[in-house]
């Protein structure tokens, strides 16, 4: 079932005239409570984080909707529909990641907010703009400030200061006076509008009528903390979510600048459909393909899931990008997500027979060395893991697990390929890609919560040929 939410032209062109045309960025989040129900109902990953069989998220979201509504002397049901009106984020300074868009909580952007101090502003659509506004006080812990007078006035904290004006059908807060201003300013006519002079945010204004969150960033205002890490360039991106059928689905496109077209050939030829790979036998609850000649895409994935800091290791990380450089194909990378310690392995492909050059830097660090069913085995210690690194003619492994663990465990593991969860986030997914990571959510239910069912996240990444980078992200 396609969830498409529509609004007429006047609602929309209401909420992008506060936009001006200074601004780096702008998001748009529409209907978030009716967005979760349908999540709730539809998709096996937000029915087990939302429902109350679960880890009940939405229950206890409600529950402090409702504490906030009485501590504030709020109807709450105004506050539960609050969550179902237009929410416009726009502005300047303020870096945004997909872990933030992907809450769906407002009320953790108004925090984050609170916290800048940035030229950046909200727009809520309420008609009872100044009862929202005192809901909001009382979420954020901050307390109303009026002068007399003034039109624009302060919520103040310990932590920080927002500023705030209540109009007529919507409030606007900001992270200083000066972008409120901005955002009035705009409104009412006083200052250029991005939609008037910026041909893509009328482009993407018109497709936000059929998606929950809609946003445009210029430069590289947008991170995300997946795929490749290479030296290009991003000149703006574009991202759209909404449900899609059982799935929640995240595009993310990004126009990238490379300083010669040879750069792109290289990332075009890459792209590749990783049924060798899916067909490899794997272990964890995590996965990740990517070309092994991407060397800083390792560096960022081993950092992450080996829980070392590399920089500090400065011979250990030359070393494993040699072992990438001097391997073909695509890196392979599993892991646990849910382990109270590191249990992950990276698995080259070797380009010839002789790793023996390979070899000899361990041997000059004092590994200790043996053999396990016929391969060789180098042990390295540092001060925080230990690291065994397994030659066989085939392939090349860095692992945290013994050589007893890790062949144990990949023989009594699948393969992707039987994964049905893979199998179903897959077929809905692009035919070829550069980077893939899989995780399969089903283990990690089962592990915390006790509960079993088909459940995963699934990325890609890619490039088209006019030298887009398009992302995609599923959740089932």
């Amino acid at each position: 079932m396609c969830f498409v939410i529509h609004f007429s032209g006047v609602a929309a062109q209401e909420l992008f005239d506060f936009v001006p045309e200074s601004a780096g960025y702008f998001v748009v989040l529409r209907s978030m409570r009716s967005t979760l129900e349908t999540l709730r109902d539809s998709t096996n990953f937000f029915g087990a984080y939302l429902g109350d069989e679960g880890f009940g998220a939405e229950r206890a979201l409600y529950g402090i909707i409702d504490a906030t509504g009485y501590n504030a002397e709020v109807d709450t049901s105004l506050l539960k529909d609050a969550l179902n009106r237009d929410l416009l984020l726009a502005g300047e300074g303020l870096e945004l990641s997909l872990e933030d868009l992907l809450t769906f909580d407002p009320f953790y952007l108004l925090e984050k907010l609170k916290l800048s101090r940035a030229r950046i502003f909200i727009v809520w659509k309420s008609e009872s703009s100044f009862t929202l506004l005192k809901a909001v006080a009382a979420l954020l812990d901050m307390t109303i400030f009026a002068q007399p007078g003034e039109s624009i006035n302060e919520l103040r904290s310990n932590s920080g200061t927002l500023f705030y004006y209540t109009g007529e059908g919507f409030l606007i807060i900001g992270g200083n006076r000066e972008a409120v201003q901005t955002a009035l300013n705009t409104y009412q006519g006083q200052e250029r509008r991005l939609l008037e002079s910026s041909e893509k945010g009328r482009e993407i204004a018109e497709m936000s009528y059929d998606y929950t969150i809609t946003g445009f960033f210029d430069s590289d205002r947008f991170k995300i903390d997946l795929g490749l890490q290479s030296p290009f360039s991003v000149d703006n991106t574009v991202v759209f979510a909404r449900p899609e059928g059982h799935t929640l689905s995240a595009t993310i496109v990004q126009d990238t600048i490379f300083l010669n077209s040879q750069d792109l050939e290289v990332f075009l030829k890459l792209a590749d459909t990783k049924e060798s790979e899916a067909s490899e036998k794997t272990h964890g609850d995590y996965t990740v393909f990517f070309p092994s000649s991407s060397v800083e895409t390792l560096r960022n994935e081993l950092t992450h899931w080996f829980e070392l800091d590399l920089e500090p290791y400065r011979e250990l990380a030359d070393y494993i990008v040699l072992l990438s450089r001097e391997s073909t194909g695509n890196a392979r990378i599993y892991g646990e997500l849910v382990s109270e310690v590191p249990k992950v392995s990276a698995v080259f492909k070797n380009r010839n027979g002789d790793t023996s050059f390979l070899e000899s830097p361990l041997k000059e660090w004092g590994a200790k060395t043996s053999i396990y069913r016929g391969n060789r085995v180098y042990e390295l210690e540092n001060d925080f893991d230990t690291i065994y690194f397994i030659f066989s003619p085939a392939t090349t492994v860095l692992t945290t697990l013994t050589p007893e663990e890790y062949y144990s465990t990949v023989s009594s593991s699948g393969t992707l390929r039987d994964n049905v969860s893979y199998e179903f986030v897959r077929e809905l997914g692009m035919e070829k890609d550069i980077v893939e990571a899989f995780v399969d959510v089903k283990k990690i239910f089962k592990s915390l919560i006790g509960i079993t069912l088909d459940s995963a996240i699934f990325y890609q990444q890619t490039f088209l040929e006019n030298g887009k980078m398009v992302h995609a992200l599923r959740f089932y």
